[in-house]
């Protein structure tokens, strides 16, 4: 499924090429996964930032396919750190205790196979 994109641009030329590459894609800046954007915007969402600084993500000029990409990416990147945030300390704290379990259960088997072992010389 592809992403839902807001456009907030300055530029009307780029507005009006982005409405051709993602037709079907735009929605409202609040309905959005990615805000399109040509210049710095402070908003709670991610951001794909075209323009010819270095801190644009996409370089202009560039190709329906180019913008594609970028888009693709950022939306992997969003939902791998939305994932990276759902993991609750509940979470953390019940992994670490689940790793504790397996090394009491580990060091246990080292002592008993210690012992056993040296048991046997005698």
């Amino acid at each position: 499924m592809p992403p839902k994109v807001a456009l907030l641009c300055r530029s009307q030329l780029l507005e009006q090429s982005l409405k051709k590459f993602l037709s079907g894609m735009i929605v409202p800046v609040e309905s959005a996964d990615i805000v399109v954007t040509d210049h710095e915007v402070d908003i709670d969402k991610p951001l794909l930032r075209i323009g010819l600084d270095d801190r644009a993500d996409l370089k202009k000029p560039f190709s329906r396919s180019q913008l594609m990409i970028k888009l693709e990416e950022k939306a992997a990147q969003s939902t791998t750190q939305s994932v990276m945030h759902a993991f609750t300390e509940d979470e953390e704290s019940s992994l670490e205790e689940k790793i504790g379990e397996i090394l009491k259960r580990y060091t246990q088997e080292v002592i008993e196979t210690v012992k056993e072992h040296y048991e046997t010389k005698s």
